[in-house]
């Protein structure tokens, strides 16, 4: 037995020892190609250094020397791709780096290749979902900020915010890591003339926990007629986001107040609000909305998964307004079960119909213009009503059946 044991040691540990030689070896060979001047070879090697995560310690320091590389062609495709495998190593000692590369203004743009974020919306549900912003789509540096910082990073992405750089990418990830004072920081760009850094701060002050500092802002995004409506949704999902971390009565309070306003948009986004918080008056006033035909509000019930807009729902499905019943099909499709698929198989096959007159009042001399504002769809866009029906029934056929969740990584390369 002992001899055996002697034999099988010979055997095993020689190839444990190999198969370790062989990925420092392999790492080692990476590491030089890393250094390179050829964009391929280095390229190359950044995306396989982040399969041997044993050789961390190795690796990462060299991986944020490169930070400081350039290349004939591709330098920011590269840079990208070394935050990717900063990120998947979890080198949080990577961040004050990919934070000093922003700083500098060194490039890390896609110039190689696609980032992988065009996205085009053929269904309601497809539209819904765009309207979530993922400004970290189209750049991997500061996706991989956002994956590593912590609180001790706040001051440095501050100090890039107030330079101008990235502000919206860089708002929402202190948001995120940001000490509850850094509320007032944030709210310092509420008034910002551009959009999408308005888009950041409502995003960032659902993220932070000064409901003190966070409620009225985002209340006076909903209640502002005229902001970008962007805006505005972003905000509605961060007062859902604190509303559902904490019962807040003073937010219920603005949201109650919300609902009396003469601006559909504004009463219907507090509707959103109070319905998602499970308070019954939030859907009594969506209701009320969809009754007149508003689609967001109808959509709103869809996502609510308000049971009691079932008949509702059902009747906008006759509306002369295509765009109407495509809404009213996409929230049937989260509420609904398989009871509701003729009915909107059948809405579908008179939109068919419904088109064909389209077509002869073009011919009389209708105006599109009008057109489109009795119908709602120019052409009355059977392509968007068709895959919202697919979408809806698929919904319901899922829901009947459900799938186990996928997984995925923390953090994919684009």
């Amino acid at each position: 037995m002992k001899k055996l044991l002697v034999v099988m040691a010979a055997i095993f540990f020689p190839a444990f020892a190999v198969a370790g030689m062989d990925n420092e070896a392999t790492v080692e060979n990476l590491l030089q190609r890393l250094k390179s001047k050829s964009y391929e070879s280095a390229w190359s090697s950044v995306n396989k250094l982040a399969d041997f995560p044993r050789e961390k310690e190795r690796i990462v320091p060299a991986l944020i020397e490169a930070l400081g590389y350039e290349w004939e062609a591709c330098t920011g495709d590269i840079r990208q791709d070394i935050a990717y495998s900063l990120a998947e190593l979890k080198a949080k000692e990577g961040v004050f780096p990919l934070l000093a590369l922003l700083k500098r203004g060194a490039d890390t743009s896609h110039t190689c290749a696609e980032c992988g974020c065009c996205f085009h919306a053929i269904s309601i549900g497809d539209a819904f979902e765009e309207r979530n912003l993922d400004p970290f789509c189209e750049n991997g540096v500061l996706k991989a900020i956002d994956q590593l910082a912590g609180f001790s990073h706040s001051k440095a992405i501050a100090d890039l915010i107030s330079e101008g750089k990235h502000r919206t990418e860089l708002l929402i990830t202190l948001g995120k890591v940001g000490l509850p004072r850094y509320a007032h920081f944030l709210s310092r760009y509420r008034n910002d003339n551009n959009a999408e850094v308005r888009r950041g701060v409502a995003i960032a002050l659902g993220l932070i926990d000064n409901d003190e500092v966070s409620v009225p802002v985002l209340t006076g995004y909903l209640s502002r007629p005229g902001e970008e409506f962007l805006v505005r949704w972003d905000a509605s999902d961060s007062l859902i986001k604190i509303g559902n971390r904490r019962d807040t009565p003073g937010l219920r309070m603005r949201m109650m107040d919300l609902l009396e306003k003469p601006d559909d948009t504004a009463s219907g986004l507090a509707g959103r609000v109070l319905a998602r918080l499970g308070d019954e008056r939030g859907l009594v006033k969506l209701r009320e909305l969809a009754r007149r035909g508003d689609r967001e509000a109808i959509l709103y019930l869809g996502e609510a998964g308000d049971m009691g807009a079932r008949e509702l729902l059902v009747g906008k499905l006759k509306e002369e307004n295509l765009a109407v019943r495509a809404f009213a099909m996409f929230s049937l499709g989260r509420i609904g079960d398989a009871s509701i698929i003729p009915l909107m198989k059948e809405a579908y096959d008179d939109s068919v119909k419904l088109t064909k007159t389209l077509a002869m009042k073009r011919k009389q001399g209708k105006s599109e213009q009008d057109l489109v504002a009795r119908y709602g769809y120019p052409h009355g866009d059977l392509e968007i009503l068709q895959a919202t029906l697919y979408e809806a029934i698929d919904s319901i056929v899922k829901r009947s059946s459900p799938l186990p969740p996928s997984t995925g990584n923390p953090i994919d390369r684009k």
